[in-house]
């Protein structure tokens, strides 16, 4: 009279659960690019198409800043005596700075959560399992979809740097907010003393291409600058803020309004010093620097 119901298998069961997947076998996944190379030693490497995309234009962007702001107008008048030499030779620093900080902000491991086993010794107990990658990770870590790994405290995925921005390279990446903030008012001081207060060009050979048509490379410069400047300036008051209330971007995407009884409230002198590490605070703003961690990476406790 009935129909016999058709009862799930086990496997049908499992599968819907998200059970079946495999455990990793490997700590890297498969977007990941990584190769030691001398000198520069271990380079991480994000397989992201937008991602390349947008650190491209980055590093367009500082091209066109600094060729703009030393050849066509610096040099000119540091030739004709008006533009001093340390002045000149503050923006070359900020400008070698900057594009340092860049590349180890884009190619530095943002804190990959490793495969941890029963022989590395380490208290997993209030960890958590990732639904996505099957990895056991900290609370306080994320899984980023465009990197496919889960990043111990990661802040937020950068595209302009192609990398996530977590524990191990957060140093970097403010590293970066400060030096492009230096070289974006380097470059918009030097129009206005160009326009304001250096008298005009007498050495320049205006047959030149960029000489004859400078005024447009000049007013690019200009809103390039600004917008950079500006943006780096509220990128960095958004950092520190975070830094001092001990929280990231994520969670204050997830808790906008969190209750003040949970935020950490530290000092600057703290905050900074675990996020840079041990060393002389005067290699902070080094972006070669390596940075020693003042504790494991695995204190974190609170979920994100």
């Amino acid at each position: 009279m009935y129909e016999k119901e058709e009862v799930p298998s086990l496997s049908t069961f499992v599968s819907g659960l998200g059970l079946d997947k495999a455990a990793p076998s490997s700590e890297y996944s498969s977007n990941i690019i990584v190769k030691s190379l001398p000198i520069l030693g271990r380079l991480h490497f994000v397989k992201d198409r937008n991602g390349i995309l947008c650190l491209s234009f980055t590093f367009l962007y500082w091209v066109y800043g600094t060729w703009c702001g030393l050849v066509v107008v610096l040099l000119p008048h540091m030739r004709d005596k008006q533009a001093s030499e340390p002045f000149v030779a503050l923006y070359v620093l900020c400008s070698v700075m900057c594009i340092c900080a860049l590349f180890r902000a884009a190619t530095l491991n943002p804190g990959r959560v490793p495969l941890i086993s029963e022989k590395d010794n380490i208290d997993t107990s209030d960890w958590e399992m990732c639904d996505k990658c099957q990895r056991k990770r900290p609370k306080r870590a994320h899984h980023c979809r465009r990197c496919q790994q889960c990043v111990v405290r990661m802040d937020h995925h950068c595209p302009w740097i192609n990398n996530c921005v977590g524990e191990e390279n957060h140093y970097a990446f403010m590293q970066l907010l400060f030096w492009a903030f230096c070289l974006s008012w380097m470059a918009f001081w030097s129009l206005m003393l160009h326009y304001w207060y250096y008298p005009a060009c007498t050495t320049c050979d205006k047959s030149v291409f960029y000489i004859k048509h400078s005024i447009w490379f000049k007013y690019l410069l200009v809103l390039m600058s600004l917008a950079m400047g500006l943006f780096m300036g509220a990128g960095l008051v958004d950092q520190h803020q975070n830094l001092n209330w001990d929280r990231t971007t994520l969670e204050n995407m997830k808790d906008p309004h969190p209750d003040i009884s949970t935020i950490r409230i530290r000092s600057e002198w703290s905050a900074y010093r675990e996020m840079c590490g041990s060393g002389s605070m005067l290699f902070w703003l080094f972006p070669c620097r390596s940075r020693k961690v003042l504790r494991p990476s695995y204190f974190y406790s609170s979920p994100v």
